[in-house]
């Protein structure tokens, strides 16, 4: 992105510009989060990886927005997002 600008190609006698812009590529997801099974009572972690770092990263369960809690950790730490479901319990499923 830093590279967008007007560029000039100057001759002396003529000049040519070019204005260039440079879109950056949409984040995605290059690890997808896997299905897991645990004993109730324990902690289950849940993480998938990004193209990018530091994007803001947003949870759901059934449609619903997670937000950090005793329940609830969202850990995001460069291109790994993190979710950590605590004592969990059959209505986790």
């Amino acid at each position: 992105k830093t590279d967008a600008g007007l560029y000039t190609c100057d001759i002396g006698t003529d000049v040519a510009k070019s204005k260039v812009s440079v879109q950056e590529k949409p984040t995605e997801v290059t690890k997808k989060l896997e299905d897991k099974t645990s004993p109730a009572g324990q902690d289950i972690s849940l993480s998938c990886e990004l193209s990018k770092a530091d994007v803001n990263i947003r949870w759901y369960k059934d449609g619903k927005a997670i937000r950090k809690s005793q329940k609830y950790d969202l850990q995001q730490e460069g291109t790994r997002a993190t979710l950590i479901i605590h004592d969990s319990t059959v209505r986790d499923s």
